[in-house]
């Protein structure tokens, strides 16, 4: 018995094997008459989870034991399931801009090539998204971000138009008040004061700050920080949504409800609701509780909405409203509206879609663009600059969106959050998919074909970091001959940069860039750097490029020029020396000191994990001292 059970379970290994080999022979010769480099790997292009558990478990570990770094990784860089973020570079110069990885299960291309990536997402008919991907996101069902096609334009026409230019003075303004908010919570946590304030962790802050806005600006439902008066609200009092008051059923308060579902979604995208329904575990209980919280708020947002339009309200009166148009096109019929419609449960997951991505990624770069700052004083104190000629002494509650945001936006605070977007994309690869028909593609003079139901990442990491398109110099951390590693916001500034064809003669560009991309020039009245069209996408590109990338950049402007009016940030240096020694060091002591907390954030920040965002593992302390109370500017 037991030697039919051996015989068994080998001939199904035995076929088994078979089967791979024959499809991995298969792939092997589709990738040979493709005409692009490839390299052949028995772990997908894209790892399942299995695998992603497997390595983190197991093999992720041996990635910080120094011998293995000389032997291990170097060899088998393509069996890391996160090397589209550690590795992008590596593989760029290794493989080439454009290059395959065959398995057994997949072809898999990988895209860092500007040329390349703007033709792929300027034929949005040829290389489709792959919505079946986005499964982890769409726990409410269809929506703009999880549709492709006829179905995604009927959605589009619904969504974009309330991210509009009208909105943006709204948006700006909800920003600088919650940004004092914030500020103001900072200085009530203990032992601080509004001149002084250690912040452990500003990420979760930053989170609840971008949540806020979009929950103002967006659906009408003004938010307020712990400890402050509801009355503020007047007549925005909505029970559950923005007060402790609950209303109904409801067990959670909405933003408990939604941080709860933001910190568990990854359960939804594993097992089906159903079977989170029967597990006995109260992780899994939160989440489920959380999640038909959430809907249920939605469902009541949208229904409020519906008999204010009802009773005549302007849907479009004081708030940017994304809600308005959801619930008028709810109200129309699929026969009549000429594809202007969307069912109930739409209304809901676009809802959901624009709030958990309209905060997620702002409060992300937020907090990223901080810790910069808070590691490069000198760039700080350049932002300072700007942010003192621009906006003088002038409180933030008087600053306009029509005056105030485009000169902002143009100066350092603007290059500061393009180079945190470059070096911290939120989405490391942006997946394309090649469907039933193969599709030529031609760059840098090369024509190739890129094979039926290839998987394609267009590498956000790997372009954003490519020499041929950025300017720069040596790198002043590393061996490198090119700073794209690090953080230079001074790359993106028009004073110094321009896309003249012309070769340049500065030092800022290493003689090995291309001289068909970048040059200085000293034109002071230019905007930001413009980098060449394909290289450069945080916010994707072409018709599927984020309708909110504007509310996120005026989001961001706003806070950043509000803290540092006011404000210095520096690493907290308490793990290495106290403010009584930092007082009686001399410079160079003190820059002994704060060189061990930039070598921690630094190694915090690109220890980062993209999970659906790119997003830190861990905290950096932070203090924000009244300016003139700087402690390691200038060393």
């Amino acid at each position: 018995m037991v030697s039919y059970l051996i015989i068994g379970l080998g001939s199904l290994f035995l076929y088994w094997f078979c089967k791979k080999a024959l499809s991995l022979n298969r792939n092997i010769a589709i990738a040979k008459a493709a005409g692009i480099p490839y390299r052949v790997s028995l772990i997908d292009g894209i790892p399942g989870y299995l695998w992603i558990a497997a390595h983190d478990v197991f093999l992720g570990p041996l990635n910080s034991f120094t011998p293995s770094q000389n032997w291990l990784w170097p060899k088998s860089v393509l069996l890391h399931p996160h090397r589209g973020w550690f590795y992008a570079q590596e593989l760029r110069e290794s493989l080439g801009e454009v290059y395959l990885i065959v398995s057994p299960n997949q072809i898999f291309l990988s895209s860092s090539s500007a040329e390349a990536t703007s033709q792929i997402t300027s034929r949005r008919h040829d290389f489709v998204k792959p919505v079946e991907i986005y499964a982890i996101v769409d726990i409410f069902g269809p929506s703009i971000l999880t549709t492709e096609g006829i179905e995604w334009k009927r959605h589009r026409k619904i969504v974009a138009p309330a991210f509009s230019e009208k909105s943006n003075a709204l948006v700006w303004k909800e920003s600088l008040r919650q940004t004092l908010g914030m500020l103001k919570s900072w200085s009530k946590l203990e032992n601080n004061c509004s001149d002084d304030m250690k912040v452990e962790d500003t990420a979760p802050s930053t989170a609840m700050m971008t949540l806020h806005v979009i929950c103002a600006a967006g659906f009408g439902v003004p938010q307020l920080w712990d400890g402050e008066d509801e009355v503020k609200l007047g007549k925005n009092v909505v029970p559950g949504f923005n007060t402790t008051k609950l209303n109904g059923s409801h067990q959670l308060t909405f933003k408990h409800a939604l941080n709860t579902l933001l910190g568990g979604i990854m359960w939804l995208a594993i097992f089906p609701v159903g079977l989170l329904k029967k597990s006995p575990f109260k992780v899994h209980k939160r989440v489920l509780r959380a999640y038909f919280e959430c809907g249920d708020y939605f469902g009541e947002l949208a229904e409020d909405k519906s008999q204010k339009i009802e009773l005549g309200e302007d849907p479009e009166a004081g708030v940017m409203d994304v809600m308005g148009p959801l619930v008028k096109a709810s109200a129309n019929s699929p026969e009549e509206s000429k594809d202007c419609y969307l069912t109930k449960q739409e209304v809901i997951s676009n809802s959901w879609i624009t709030l958990f991505a309209g905060h997620e990624t702002s409060a992300n770069i937020t907090h990223y663009c901080l810790l910069f700052l808070a590691i490069e004083q000198d760039q700080q104190a350049d932002l300072q600059q700007d942010i003192d000629r621009i906006v003088g002494s002038r409180p933030s509650p008087e600053w306009t969106y029509e005056t105030d945001f485009p000169r902002l936006w143009n100066s350092m605070i603007g290059a500061t959050i393009n180079e945190t977007l470059r070096l911290m994309p939120p989405v490391i690869d942006i997946p394309k998919i090649v469907r039933e028909i193969p599709q030529d593609l031609t760059y840098d003079e090369k024509q190739a074909t890129v094979p039926a139901g290839t998987i394609i990442h267009l590498s956000a990491v790997g372009v954003h970091r490519n020499p041929r398109y950025w300017p720069h110099a040596p790198s002043k951390l590393t061996s490198k001959a090119h700073d794209l590693d690090d953080f230079v916001p001074g790359r993106w500034l028009a004073s110094r940069v321009s896309t003249d064809p012309k070769p340049s003669p500065s030092p800022l560009i290493s003689k090995a860039s291309d001289p068909k991309t970048t040059r200085m020039n000293t034109n002071h009245c230019s905007p930001l750097f413009t980098p060449p069209k394909g290289a450069y996408m945080p916010f994707s590109l072409s018709s599927r490029s984020c309708p909110g990338k504007r509310f996120a950049e005026i989001e961001i402007t706003a806070t950043l020029a509000a803290i540092f009016q006011t404000y210095t940030l520096e690493l907290d240096v308490r793990d290495w020396a106290s403010d009584v020694q930092i007082a009686e060091m001399d410079e160079e002591e003190r820059e002994m000191v704060y060189e061990r907390a930039r070598e921690r954030a630094r190694k915090m920040i690109f220890g980062s994990r993209s999970e659906i965002f790119l997003k830190m593992r861990g905290s950096v302390g932070v203090r924000f001292l009244r300016r003139g109370g700087e402690r390691f500017r200038g060393i």
